[in-house]
C-alpha cells in the first residue's frame, strides 16, 4: 500500500489567511504549501461550480515562485466550514467533481490535492436516510482524483482528524477509507487538534508509546496490524502553529522537537512522514518559529 516511491520527511503548512502574503513563504523550509479550501456547489443550471478560496483571488502569481524553490503547492479541498449539506448534492457526482478539481489543478499548475473531509455526521455508522455515505464518497472522489492526476506527477493527499481513525469512533470510518483507497493516497496529515482528549498527550496520543501505543498514536496507526499497518512514510503529524489557530492541541515549537520530532526521526529516520501546522503567518514568535526553525530542525535532526 504505497503510492509513494521514495522515502520524504515533509515539512508542511497550509496557507489560509490574508494576514500575510504567500511570497512571504517563498524563503522558508517548508517542503509543501497547500492552499485553503477550494469548495464546490451545484449552480443555477444544474451543474457542479467550484468555489475559489478568496484569500488567492490576488496571489496566485506566487505558486510559480514558491515552485522555483522547490516547493510543491497543492490545493485542500473541503475543510471545516464545509458541511454535510454541501457535500450531500456532490454525491453521485464525484467522476464529474473529480474532473472539475483535476482541471483547476493542471490549469494553475498546482502540484496536487489535499481533501479535508470534516463532515462528521456522514461517517457516523447509523446515519437518518437522509445523510449520505462519507467513506463511499471518499473513496469513490480519491479512486477518480487518482485516474485524472497521476502517481508521480501530482500528489494526493487526505487530511482526517483523528477520532476518525479510532475504533471506539463509529468504528473509525477514515480506516475503510484507507483500506478501499489507500494505494492511491500518498499520505495522510492527521489532525491532532481540535479534538480534547485525542491531541494529547504528546507522548502517548500522538507519539504514542513504544510498546502497545495508543492506537490513533502515530505508532499506534504504523503498529495496527491487521486493522491497517499504515506506512510510516505516508504518515505526517498535524497540529496547530499558533494557540489561537485551533482551540486545543497546541504545543510549543520546542515541544515540537523535542517530543515529536527527535522520538520519530529516532526511530524510523527518513521513514518519517513529516509534520504539517496550520496555518501560516509571520505574526507570532510560535509562527515565525515554525517558519524559520522547524523545518531546520526537522532536517538537522535526520
Amino acid at each position: 500500500m504505497s503510492a509513494t516511491t521514495f522515502a520524504q520527511t515533509r515539512f508542511i503548512i497550509y496557507y489560509n489567511s490574508e494576514a500575510t502574503p504567500l511570497s512571504e513563504a517563498v524563503e522558508s523550509e517548508y517542503s509543501h504549501v497547500i492552499v485553503s479550501f477550494l469548495g464546490a456547489r451545484i449552480n443555477a443550471s444544474g451543474q457542479i461550480a467550484l468555489i475559489l478560496p478568496r484569500n488567492m483571488e490576488e496571489q496566485w502569481s506566487s505558486v510559480p515562485l514558491l515552485q522555483a524553490k522547490g516547493k510543491k503547492v497543492l490545493i485542500s479541498f473541503g475543510g471545516g466550514l464545509a458541511k454535510t449539506k454541501d457535500y450531500q448534492v456532490l454525491v453521485g457526482r464525484e467522476g464529474e467533481l473529480a474532473g472539475l478539481i483535476s482541471e483547476f489543478v493542471r490549469t494553475r499548475k498546482l502540484d496536487g490535492v489535499d481533501i479535508d473531509f470534516e463532515a462528521s455526521p456522514m461517517l457516523h455508522i447509523e446515519r437518518p436516510a437522509d445523510v449520505a455515505d462519507g467513506k463511499a464518497f471518499l473513496v469513490t472522489l480519491t479512486k477518480a482524483l487518482r485516474k485524472q492526476l497521476p502517481v508521480g506527477k501530482y500528489s494526493l493527499s487526505h487530511a482526517p482528524q483523528s477520532p476518525y481513525l479510532n475504533t471506539d469512533w463509529h468504528g473509525g470510518p477514515y480506516l475503510d477509507v484507507l483500506k478501499e483507497a489507500g494505494d492511491e493516497i500518498d499520505w495522510i496529515t492527521v489532525q491532532y487538534y481540535n479534538n480534547p482528549g485525542q491531541d494529547g498527550p504528546i507522548k502517548d496520543k500522538v507519539v504514542g508509546k513504544v510498546t502497545d501505543p495508543y492506537k490513533t498514536s502515530y505508532r499506534g496507526l504504523v503498529a495496527m496490524g491487521n486493522v491497517l499497518a499504515w506506512p510510516p512514510e505516508k504518515l505526517v503529524i498535524g497540529k496547530p502553529v499558533y494557540k489561537a489557530d485551533a482551540f486545543s492541541g497546541h504545543v510549543a515549537p520546542e515541544i515540537m522537537i523535542q517530543d515529536i520530532i527527535r522520538p520519530l526521526v529516532d526511530q524510523y529516520g527518513d521513514q518519517f512522514g513529516g509534520i504539517a501546522g496550520w496555518q501560516y503567518s509571520i505574526h507570532t514568535e510560535d509562527h515565525r518559529q515554525w517558519n524559520d526553525n522547524l523545518g531546520k530542525a526537522l532536517y538537522q535532526i535526520k
